[in-house]
């Protein structure tokens, strides 16, 4: 099967589509893949690093020389050792400077600050040398909430702020106070809990200085990102430095920052002259890496007498935790802003942008990177609405979202829908989870105390966005460069990174249909600073969108050079020659013809059958940068900022027990548009453990804190992740709405199934706890807000009666 795609190339279609297995799957079922921590070099040592007890206090000394007379250790030091290391970075203009350094030099602002770092023969005598570091801190005024943040009279957290906003952007327009001023409105402030992501794998690092060059192995999401941050913070060129991005057992978000950990590693190699590494451990992970979610969004929603929301405004403040962490985790709340109104006609909107810092954890990317706290919002907010004006919310949903002559549509945020399956999509969701709804309200009809519940929301996904300010490059592009063997294979590297999303698959089956290779034939490289291009890594469901662009572009000037070749070879007009099952030949005459393999021996050991003038080989590197993605915003703060939009619709259907509160999602429905499906198993797959990931937002995961900012959620004992036994099982149906912009159509996919998951399961509690008129504003919804809701007299479990006219 062939297409007329982007870029003049017919691509065969025998692989893409199909709904194929995972070529990276045995190595990581059968154990022999490998991870950072299975990185093994002579002569290793092992760090591990004294962190703040404290939320907020100052350095005042550091005794390391109990440590440092321990058998074993090699090095213990503070922020003053570290000759030659300079600040991270700051591109972004219009943040606040925390001068982040690798470790504290005079103030710790969050429980798990790194202090001291201790390097020994191993693992163990490293922690237990940790033990005998004496730090002497006093305490300051902590700052543990949002509240307390922006409060006229805050402790500040940094001497030279005014305040204690990290970003702070207001907006307000005329057609916004206009709608306000014409038509009623409802205004509910919504919040959302801070979450962890926590991987499978934690963080790691090894490094190896040899040569003049270091070497870092890291579980990172992004190695190119992490060699410039490297190369800026320890004065090396980037040249010099190779990082190395091995099997990585998850990411999603938290390993796309740069951490002090990396450099702190890195730089210890260098001046050890002994390869060394760190591996993060599980409470580590929960107190050091970044968090997420932690967000008030105050939204107000102006709506006409039908129940069409006009505009809506609102004030949203982010905690972001310390802010020290590169990149700074301001970019989910710019993400909050943007898609506040989704997939609705909804003409205006105004946010106001508030990063405020604490004594927490620094916040950052987590899966949905800022979607799913607006999702909530806005779906919540839509179901205030309709019961205002007395209407259906699903009826409503379906008269406000774009429609197919609406596209390509223009969001108040300046994002361009130019595909989708918006209503299409939502009709297939509502059709499929009410059959659902309708078994489990049958199977439950003899229970008096339990209720069924079904509930909705509909998004647009932000895919292959711009601006990430790490390296200070604001662009959107990646780059693949494929080498063919001289066997007729092909070695294909490319900028993006695998985290375990089936990126190996991906470029695989791309180029074995655009090069009609078999697919046994491709090798793909990945995650090497050193033999691939540059890229920006794994992160914004980007790696499909910018691999098809850039492995089809690579693929179709290997292809033109090897039809001349082959043109040469078979003595015949180039134009003339086509290439089909892996031969050229000329159109219409199977024979004579040659394979990609006599033209690539040709390229490479016969090269006196080239056209003349042409150099020999058979390889090419390109960039694909997606069309239409703007960088900056205009001078009314809008832009579009991704390649592309998937969008999609989940149907949640739960039970709740109102003796226990216990809250069951016992169906789940996402109905699915990511344009064209490259490998349905993948995306499948990923919609999947994403639903998973958002119904632990909705109802388990909180990383809670104390009054005086410490962490109460170090590890899996308080910090509650479903496992399969909370988690139904998800019907995913597709919807296939090609982007017209970019190769193959491909959209992204990586985060919609967690986008949507909480809206979706928050209106479900809310609809079977309806006889309460329950109004759900946050989450995680618990069995203790349920209890609460139906308690005092409006539920009765002892005789399973409800009060009449009972409110919550």
């Amino acid at each position: 099967m062939t297409a007329d795609l982007e870029l003049g190339l017919q691509i065969r279609r025998s692989l893409i589509g199909a709904p194929g297995q995972r070529r990276e799957d045995q190595a990581l079922l059968d154990g022999t893949a490998t991870f950072v921590a299975d990185v093994r070099i002579p002569r290793l040592v092992d760090a591990a690093f004294v962190r703040s007890p404290y939320a907020h206090a100052t350095i005042d000394n550091v005794d390391l020389d109990a440590a440092r007379d321990r058998p074993g250790v090699q090095f213990a030091g503070t922020a003053a050792d570290l000759v030659g290391v300079q600040e991270f970075p700051q591109f972004l203009h219009f943040l606040k400077n925390v001068h982040l350094f690798p470790l504290a030099r005079d103030r710790v602002r969050y429980v798990g600050a790194p202090v001291a770092v201790v390097v020994a023969d191993d693992r163990y005598l490293a922690e237990d040398a940790t033990m005998d570091v004496v730090v002497d801190y006093t305490e300051l005024p902590v700052v543990a909430s949002l509240e307390e943040s922006i409060a006229p009279d805050c402790t500040k957290l940094y001497d030279d702020w005014p305040d204690n906003k990290l970003l702070f952007f207001p907006h307000s327009s005329d057609e916004v106070a206009q709608a306000f001023e014409k038509y009623p409105s409802v205004k509910t402030a919504f919040r959302s809990q801070r979450q962890s992501a926590n991987p499978i794998e934690t963080r790691g690092v090894v490094a190896e200085y040899r040569g003049g060059r270091i070497t870092v192995w890291s579980s990172t999401q992004a190695p190119h990102m992490l060699r410039s941050t490297l190369s800026f913070t320890l004065g090396l060129s980037e040249s010099q430095i190779r990082v190395i991005a091995p099997d990585v057992g998850g990411g999603f978000g938290a390993k796309l920052h740069q951490y002090p950990e990396e450099i702190l590693v890195a730089w210890l190699a260098m001046t050890l002259r002994r390869p060394v590494r760190w591996i993060e451990d599980r409470s580590e992970h929960m107190v050091t890496a970044v968090h997420a979610r932690d967000q008030l969004m105050e939204v107000e929603a102006a709506y006409d007498e039908r129940g069409h929301i006009q505009a809506v405004r609102c004030n949203l403040v982010t905690d972001v935790g310390s802010g020290e962490i590169f990149a700074p985790g301001t970019a989910t709340s710019l993400v909050s802003a943007g898609v506040l109104t989704g997939p609705y006609k909804i003409p205006y909107s105004d946010v106001n942008i508030n990063c405020a810092v604490t004594n927490k954890t620094p916040s950052g990317a987590y899966r949905g990177f800022g979607s799913p706290e607006s999702v909530f919002a806005i779906e919540r907010t839509i179901e205030r609405v309709a019961q205002a004006v007395g209407r259906d919310a699903n009826h409503l949903r379906e008269e406000m979202l774009v429609k197919s002559e609406d596209l390509p549509y223009t969001i108040p945020s300046g994002g361009i829908l130019d595909s989708g399956s918006h209503v299409e999509s939502f009709k297939r969701a509502v059709e499929l989870t009410e059959e659902l709804a309708a078994k489990a309200r049958e199977g439950n009809a003899s229970k008096r105390e339990v209720r069924v519940g079904v509930g909705y929301s509909s998004y647009i996904e932000a895919t292959a966005p711009t601006h990430f300010g790490t390296s200070g490059v604001w662009t959107a592009y990646d780059a693949a460069k494929i080498h063919i063997t001289p066997d007729g294979g092909a070695l294909v590297s490319v900028g993006a990174a695998a985290i375990g999303q089936g990126t190996e698959t991906m470029v695989a089956t791309m180029a074995a249909d655009a090069l009609e290779i078999p697919i046994e034939k491709i090798s793909v490289a990945l995650g090497d600073t050193d033999s691939c291009p540059y890229g920006l890594g794994a992160w914004g469901s980007r790696s499909a969108v910018v691999m098809a662009g850039s492995v089809v572009k690579a693929a179709r000037l290997i292809r033109e050079k090897a039809a001349a070749i082959a043109a040469n070879l078979l003595e015949a007009d180039p134009a003339d020659v086509v290439l089909e099952g892996g031969s050229f030949h000329v159109k219409g005459s199977a024979t004579p013809a040659v394979s990609l393999g006599d033209v690539a021996m040709a390229a490479y050991g016969r090269t006196m059958s080239l056209p003349e003038g042409m150099d020999p080989g058979l390889d090419v590197t390109v960039t694909f940068d997606p069309p239409d993605v703007t960088h900056f915003p205009d001078s009314h703060g809008k832009m579009n900022a991704a390649a592309t939009w998937s969008n999609a619709s989940h149907g949640a259907v739960v039970e709740v027990d109102l003796v226990t509160g216990v809250i069951s999602v016992v169906d789940y429905v996402v109905v699915h548009d990511c344009g064209t499906l490259i490998n349905p198993t993948i995306v499948t797959g990923q919609i999947q453990g994403g639903v998973a990931q958002g119904i632990a937002g909705a109802l388990y995961e909180h990383l809670c804190y104390s009054d005086t900012a410490q962490p109460q959620s170090a590890s899996f004992m308080d910090y509650l992740i479903p496992t399969a036994i909370e988690i139904p099982t998800v019907t995913v149906d597709h919807f296939e709405s090609p982007a017209p912009g970019i190769p193959l159509g491909a959209k992204g996919a990586g985060e919609s199934g967690t986008i949507g998951a909480p809206a979706a399961v928050a209106n479900a509690v809310a609809n079977a706890l309806s006889e309460f008129d329950v109004n759900i504003t946050s989450t995680p919804i618990t069995p203790a807000m349920v209890r609460d809701w139906v308690r005092d007299g409006v539920f009765d479990p002892w005789d399973m009666e409800v009060a009449p006219g009972a409110t919550a």
